[in-house]
């Protein structure tokens, strides 16, 4: 909301060209893509703040009022803490390098290192399940002939995946081995998820009752004709059942969730 192409085109060269040489230096340090575009947006909005707010100052001129105001402005128009010492990171690291850069920069103290960050919000409390709970979902899942959403509790249990990830598995070859098809976790990592006999065995009841269709994805929705692959959101939906079931057996309400499996293996 502060950004935009027509306003950056104002902002000062020199500042444009510290991010420029900035950029390099992210890269030479090898920084994913991903980190330089957060950094680079981060920055760039700040530059755009500094057009309107601060006469377009360089930013090696700024003093910690200039940019506490920025700060102030950001949390008075919604940011949350967690977004503003992102962005307070972006600022301070690209400073960093200006001071450690004598050669070109004339910026001897980086006036964001002694600016503090804000406290983050409270992180959601994170829910357990004991093996003994795990157990008795899976016995009611599998008295109920309800072998899918067995399968999945089992998979993301003995495989601490997440969501994400149980979600790209595939049905292919799963009955053959230990280790999932390659997929795709968090930063772009791959890898295979292991898994064990259980999981096997459920799957074995999981496929004779699904029967053959020609579609490759693990989980579906539908039956006969009408089969089609889950989306993500179901998976989500399943937990939410489950948290039901498990509130049935035991007189317990818990409200986990799917990355609720992965800690509690």
């Amino acid at each position: 909301y502060i950004y935009s192409d027509e306003l950056y085109e104002k902002v000062n060269n020199e500042n444009k060209m510290l991010l420029d040489d900035y950029i390099l230096e992210m890269k030479s340090n090898g920084k994913s893509e991903k980190t330089i575009y957060q950094y680079t947006a981060d920055i760039k909005m700040f530059y755009c703040w500094c057009v309107n707010n601060v006469k377009n100052k360089s930013i090696l001129e700024l003093k910690k009022r200039d940019f506490r105001k920025f700060f102030l402005y950001l949390q008075e128009n919604g940011a949350s803490a967690a977004r503003i010492n992102r962005v307070q990171c972006s600022l301070r690291n690209m400073l960093n390098f200006a001071s450690q850069d004598e050669d070109e920069y004339n910026y001897p103290i980086n006036v964001m290192s002694n600016i503090k960050g804000l406290q983050k919000e409270e992180v959601r409390e994170i829910h357990f399940l004991t093996n003994e709970q795990i157990e008795m979902l899976l016995d009611y899942l599998i008295s109920k002939k309800q072998y899918q959403k067995a399968l999945y509790l089992s998979l993301s249990y003995e495989s601490a995946g997440r969501r994400n990830e149980i979600f790209q598995v595939m049905k292919e070859g799963f009955l053959e081995n230990n280790r999932t098809n390659e997929v795709i976790g968090k930063r772009g990592k791959k890898f295979r998820l292991l898994y064990f006999d259980r999981s096997k065995e459920i799957a074995k009841m999981y496929f004779e009752q699904r029967g053959d269709d020609n579609i490759p994805q693990l989980w579906i929705v539908g039956k006969n004709e009408n089969k089609i692959p889950a989306k993500y959101e179901t998976l989500y939906n399943w937990t939410v059942s489950f948290r039901k079931i498990l509130e049935k057996l035991t007189g317990e309400y818990i409200e986990f969730n799917p990355h609720s499996f992965r800690h509690s293996a």
